[in-house]
């Protein structure tokens, strides 16, 4: 797994030291030895004293252990003459159905039958048949889903990234800065993925899929991976090709890939929590009401660049609005 600084703090102390090296508050202190937390927090030329060979190594017996809290279900003979590739796809692939199903049943379960008369207006809770539909769409798209993340590992694994496996390796400041670049690139990108298959044969050929569900009452927290397989894996992509211009700690990528999951299970259960700058929930029933809205992925600021955000308080005033006109025009006839 990956562990923090000690790779890299081993590397400096047998590096020479110099005047040059030293930054941050160990060049203000005269180059002092001042432990792991400040070495942690050095500037991110960490990298640069392992070889890369080594990192790439331990990427892969990274990688090897993840498969290995899935594959040991399976019989040795088996697994043995298993390519190490479809091993990565099998954990995947796995991994998604049981958070998948794990996450969607426990959400349905309290937002819909244990808190539902709380939550929801009678008649506003997604029927069963609409929730059996999205559990089979999503069932069949899995298979391909997984595919993306083992691609993705293979092009880690060769060195075609820019993915690192020690927080160390660049440093917390640089980890932290390299986060807020990674995940600006994911929120573009992720936004224009979506707009663009809200674009002709986009929609109709694909998208349309999951805008089938088209009302609040439709939706439900199986819908957040109810799409046609290219569809899903377009939205999807942005997290990998970011790993090929921005460095980025392999661990933490693949944890937010994990935490995409529970969030696509979130923002289509209908309940408005008032979290912005989050676009959650509120923000996504729009989308799927209105369409050419909110097409962001964890934020608003993308949708309020380019003019397409709508947030649920001014959703509200347009409908009480047009209620209120349509009564006038009703009474003057």
């Amino acid at each position: 797994m990956a562990r923090v600084g000690g790779g890299a703090a081993a590397s400096s102390s047998a590096a020479p030291t110099n005047s040059s090296s030293n930054s941050g508050i160990s060049g203000l202190l005269g180059g002092l030895s001042l432990g792991p937390w400040q070495r942690l927090w050095g500037a991110p030329n960490r990298r640069a004293a392992r070889p890369k060979a080594e990192v790439l190594a331990e990427l892969k017996e990274e990688n090897a252990w993840k498969n290995s809290l899935v594959t040991w279900v399976l019989p040795q003979a088996v697994l043995e003459r298993m390519p190490f590739v479809v091993q990565t796809w099998f954990r995947c692939w796995v991994m998604c159905m049981a958070l998948y199903f794990g996450v969607g049943a426990a959400w349905a379960y309290y937002a819909y039958y244990a808190l539902g008369s709380q939550l929801f207006k009678p008649g506003d809770i997604p029927a069963r048949e609409d929730m059996w539909e999205q559990i089979k769409v999503s069932f069949r798209g899995m298979p391909l889903y997984a595919m993306l993340p083992t691609l993705t590992e293979y092009c880690v694994e060769q060195g075609w990234t820019l993915a690192y496996t020690r927080v160390g390796d660049v440093g917390l400041k640089w980890y932290l800065l390299y986060f807020v670049l990674y995940m600006t690139s994911v929120e573009f990108f992720v936004y224009w993925q979506h707009r663009i298959l809200h674009m002709g044969v986009g929609y109709s050929w694909l998208h349309v899929i999951h805008h089938k569900y088209n009302k609040g009452d439709q939706m439900s927290p199986f819908a957040g991976l109810a799409f046609h397989p290219l569809d899903g894996i377009m939205q999807a992509l942005p997290y990998s090709w970011t790993l090929f211009y921005v460095p980025m700690h392999f661990l933490t990528h693949e944890l937010l890939l994990f935490f995409t999951s529970i969030w696509t299970t979130n923002i289509h259960d209908n309940l408005h929590a008032k979290i912005a700058p989050v676009m959650g929930a509120g923000y996504h029933t729009i989308h799927h009401t209105l369409y050419n809205y909110n097409y962001g992925h964890y934020f608003t600021f993308v949708d309020r660049l380019f003019g397409t955000l709508i947030t649920p308080e001014e959703n509200e005033a347009r409908r009480a609005a047009y209620r209120k006109e349509a009564a006038q025009r009703l009474k003057g006839e």
